[in-house]
């Protein structure tokens, strides 16, 4: 079975997405990012983060920046890697908020291009941008300060691969920051069957349980691991990408009906925007945050 083939009415299960399928999953949904997700000026593919000053959802998505920046303490000329970088808004911020040094990295080479062109035009010179894969990066031990991932980890086939990599890569004293969708353990029938749903409408395999994500990052050498649980910081967001549903279900009809059945991530990408709020509301995933210490 073809992995792009993701979900059916009958919810069969698929094989394991690869990383063709997901840089191609963004290929197909972008525009629809573009539309509902303000991507021409936030240059992010995230939920963000509200707190009691957000004005605006675009506030929001530069606020989770600010967030993760702090804990990380991130100081002017440390070198970042943005694990997972999309179309650059993260490295982007880091480049000029926190004057460090940043490659940002993805699997989608339309992505590359996209970040670079922003930081051409923001004529930034200490931020880089290359295809590269987060599990096996190729660069020498010890090249970066911090590892930094927004909704990008849980892309990982192999989450203890992510962080043993990330681990090798980092300076003594260096730290992962990441921000993620953590699936509550233990998941059983229904539950179970409607998170596979929902991961694989993003091309995902499966989200981590917190607990072993963290004991996976003490198993591999980091000496302190915490996490925050920020799930409130990202309701008005989810409810915004759920109300997205309504406009974009009619419209995926429409183009059915004109130009012929869609691809099966395109289809399911429109259903996403549904199944992430009713399994949030459910309490079947959270949204934290970890760091990780070397």
């Amino acid at each position: 079975m073809n992995c792009c083939t993701v979900w059916n009415s009958t919810l069969v299960e698929i094989s394991m997405f690869t990383n063709n399928d997901i840089a191609r999953y963004y290929d197909l949904s972008e525009r629809h990012y573009r539309l509902f997700w303000n991507l021409d000026k936030s240059r992010s593919l995230h939920y963000g983060y509200w707190d009691s000053s957000t004005r605006n959802f675009h506030e929001a998505l530069l606020n989770i920046n600010r967030v993760l920046a702090e804990k990380a303490d991130i100081k002017k000329g440390e070198k970042v890697l943005d694990a997972g970088c999309g179309v650059g808004g993260s490295a982007i911020w880091l480049a000029c908020e926190r004057n460090c040094l940043v490659t940002g990295i993805s699997l989608n080479n339309g992505q590359v291009e996209k970040a670079r062109a922003s930081a051409r035009e923001a004529n930034l010179n200490n931020v880089q941008f290359e295809q590269n894969d987060y599990l096996d990066t190729g660069y020498p031990p010890r090249s970066f300060d911090v590892i930094w991932g927004i909704e990008s980890v849980c892309y990982a086939k192999d989450k203890k691969m992510f962080l043993r990599e990330a681990f090798r890569l980092l300076k003594d004293n260096g730290r992962v920051i990441v921000a993620d969708f953590f699936k509550t353990k233990n998941l059983q029938d229904h539950a179970a069957q409607q998170m596979k749903k929902f991961t694989s409408s993003w091309a995902i395999n499966d989200f981590a349980v917190l607990e072993d994500f963290l004991q996976h990052a003490r198993e591999v050498g980091f000496r302190t691991v915490e996490s925050e649980n920020i799930t409130p910081a990202i309701m008005r967001s989810a409810k915004k990408l759920n109300r997205a549903y309504f406009v974009g279900k009619p419209a995926a009809v429409l183009y059915r009906l004109l130009r012929g059945k869609p691809t099966s991530l395109a289809a399911n990408n429109v259903e996403s925007a549904r199944l992430q709020y009713t399994t949030l509301k459910k309490g079947w995933w959270q949204y934290c945050t970890v760091l990780a210490l070397k």
